[in-house]
């Protein structure tokens, strides 16, 4: 009788499993078709999600950092497009993420696509046109030497022997200034540290540098300048005009350009103060859809502003859009479209494949 019985309970306990796996494959399959049925009618939403455009920036404090920080957020609550932005150590840096595809848009200087192009100065190879497609210009840069009030230096001729700071190595600002003290044969001659822009206006106020670079973004001079301005005062170094033409004749993306009272308040009424000049453009990969562009450069375009109220590293946006635009490299598709229906498109420009 037991054994009859276990007999029994056997039998039952293998119709038992055989249901409970029947359920569990049904349920398997129930789920697997939910998901795939999710991932075809939710497409759109998948793509939101995961078409994100990495661009990439220059250290903090910097007036790209600003600029690219300020339109990513424009662009990320207008559109269907998600930005991210990555700090580098600048242009250069960012051209070459852009060429290995760890990045798909970033800020470079005019001396950095020159650069690039032709595989010259930081550069170890040329870079293909295509990881550097032309989007639009956002600011030109001023960037003379600047002195505490009190210092005994006058003129570029006197660094040397002193230590000068420069923005982080690979960074335009820093290519721009090594390429001034080049012409000025004072590369060997001084002492040159590199460090982020609040770190080296710190140092300079500590007396760590005898100068250190500063920028004036569209006139208007970076954040840590201000502050050194209040607290110990500057002046600002005049480059000589025979040098301006001398950095322009190593890089077309180079130029000279003046600083007055108007821009400065610490230059006496008057006076011209000439400075080296960059210009900061946005540039994207090929790889970037059409599309996808268009919405980033539309977004900037359609909140000027917006942008100008969060920054006025924005002012004079309209004369640089296309203004500090190198003709002789391509703009990608989906900025040109943007940039011809907002009026700011030059016939003299070209269009990436076109």
């Amino acid at each position: 009788m037991s054994a009859k019985r276990c007999s029994g309970n056997s039998k039952k306990g293998r119709i038992l499993g055989v249901l409970l796996v029947t359920i569990c494959v049904c349920l398997l399959l129930a789920g697997c078709n939910k998901s795939e049925g999710s991932a075809s009618t939710g497409s759109s939403s998948a793509r939101a999600k995961t078409d994100i455009l990495n661009v990439g920036t220059g250290s903090v404090g910097g007036t790209d950092n600003v600029v690219v920080e300020a339109i990513s957020s424009v662009v990320n609550s207008n559109t269907d497009l998600r930005t991210s932005t990555v700090t580098t150590a600048g242009g250069a840096e960012i051209l070459y993420l852009l060429e290995s595809g760890d990045i798909q848009a970033g800020y470079a200087g005019t001396i950095d696509v020159i650069n690039a192009l032709n595989g010259t100065d930081v550069f170890d190879h040329a870079i293909d046109q295509s990881h550097m497609l032309q989007c639009f210009g956002f600011v030109t840069w001023d960037l003379p030497i600047v002195v505490l009030a009190d210092s005994d230096i006058e003129t570029y001729e006197d660094l040397e022997g002193k230590r000068v700071g420069l923005s982080p190595v690979g960074s335009s600002t820093a290519s721009v200034l090594m390429a001034v003290f080049d012409a000025y044969g004072l590369t060997d001659k001084i002492r040159i540290d590199n460090f982020t822009w609040n770190e080296g206006y710190t140092a300079l106020k500590d007396g760590r540098l005898d100068a250190f670079v500063g920028s004036w973004s569209n006139g208007a001079p970076i954040s840590g300048l201000l502050e050194l301005k209040a607290t110990d005062g500057i002046r600002l170094l005049s480059m000589d005009p025979e040098i301006a033409e001398a950095i322009h004749e190593m890089n077309a993306g180079l130029g000279g350009g003046y600083l007055t009272s108007a821009e400065e308040d610490s230059i006496p009424e008057g006076v011209e103060i000439l400075c080296p000049t960059n210009s900061g453009l946005i540039v994207a990969d090929a790889s970037v859809s059409e599309e996808d562009m268009y919405q980033y450069t539309k977004a900037v375009l359609d909140n000027l502003d917006t942008l100008k109220a969060t920054s006025t590293y924005f002012n004079g946006f309209e004369e640089v859009c296309t203004g500090v635009c190198i003709e002789s490299v391509p703009f990608h598709p989906g900025a040109a479209k943007a940039l011809k229906e907002a009026g700011y498109w030059q016939d003299s420009f070209i269009v990436y494949g076109e």
